[in-house]
């Protein structure tokens, strides 16, 4: 059975037990990482980068791990990113299961600007890389 058959028919089989609908596309992207055997990304103690944190700028960031953000349909890693001086917010997420093997998928909503990029997935286990991240988040989009 091919990835699309076996698709629609858990959508259909989902349907039928009467599941809404973004438990059913929950379901789907678990069935579609486990036929690509992608396993999805797990963060032990992610509230670790909760707090205030200065880099290498002079921009202070408070940083507060929010669990899920509920506006994606993924489920998702998410942590808020506000400049302290200025209140901007941003968003950093990782979604749980990642389009691509040995890949994380990270979203960055900054200045209301969404942007989508695959990283390393061992990356995640970098703190620095992941502060980093976060300041990038400060970067003008133009």
């Amino acid at each position: 059975m091919n990835p699309t058959d076996l698709t629609s028919k858990l959508y259909q089989s989902l349907i039928e037990a009467g599941v809404d609908i973004n438990n059913i596309q929950e379901q789907i992207t678990k069935e579609i990482a486990r036929l690509n055997d992608i396993k999805p990304i797990h963060f032990n103690n992610p509230e670790k980068l909760n707090g205030l944190i200065k880099h290498n700028s002079n921009i202070l960031l408070e940083v507060t791990f929010i669990g899920r953000d509920l506006s994606l349909k993924e489920d998702n890693w998410t942590w808020l990113v506000k400049e302290a001086d200025t209140n901007f917010e941003h968003s950093l997420t990782i979604l749980k299961y990642p389009k691509k093997n040995g890949y994380a998928t990270m979203i960055k909503n900054s200045y209301g600007q969404k942007t989508e990029e695959e990283i390393i997935r061992s990356n995640l286990n970098n703190m620095d890389f992941m502060i980093d991240k976060m300041y990038s988040l400060t970067e003008l989009p133009f």
